[in-house]
């Protein structure tokens, strides 16, 4: 699995803030990043526009594909089973995430579903790796929960 780079981690923690949510998101190929995202499930009264799912969009619109092989998802907390499984269907090949959805859950409602546990059910795996950067990650959730 590759390393993780953690400039593609504070861009997902940079738009999250300017948003001023705790939820971003990156998605990379290489060390070039493609988008970013941030929640805005209030400002589009869209209970499923989540950063992951705003950058995943947003990316397969630009490249007008649905397939997002050779690319890695950078998210500033663990995905939801929702996110993940926007993740699978996209065939994204690598994530990130800073925080878990335990550590999201000391702060706000969240689904028990690890990433990992969908990730061991589908067609399709993700390889994922948590921690990157968290405490600046669980820092975002501080400021804004």
């Amino acid at each position: 699995m590759q390393k993780p780079n953690p400039d593609i981690m504070r861009a997902a923690i940079e738009v999250a803030e300017a948003n001023q949510t705790p939820f971003g998101a990156a998605l990379s190929m290489g060390n070039e990043i493609f988008v970013t995202a941030a929640n805005q499930t209030k400002e589009l009264f869209d209970p499923t526009a989540h950063a992951e799912i705003m950058a995943i969009r947003k990316l397969a619109d630009h490249l007008k594909r649905t397939n997002l092989s050779g690319f890695t998802l950078y998210t500033t907390c663990e995905p939801c089973p929702m996110c993940m499984s926007a993740a699978i269907w996209a065939k994204v090949d690598t994530l990130f995430y800073g925080c878990s959805i335990p550590d999201i859950r000391v702060f706000t409602n969240q689904i028990d579903m690890r990433a990992e546990k969908l990730n061991t059910k589908s067609f399709h795996r993700v390889a994922i790796q948590g921690n990157v950067l968290k405490s600046e990650c669980i820092n975002l959730l501080k400021k804004f929960y």
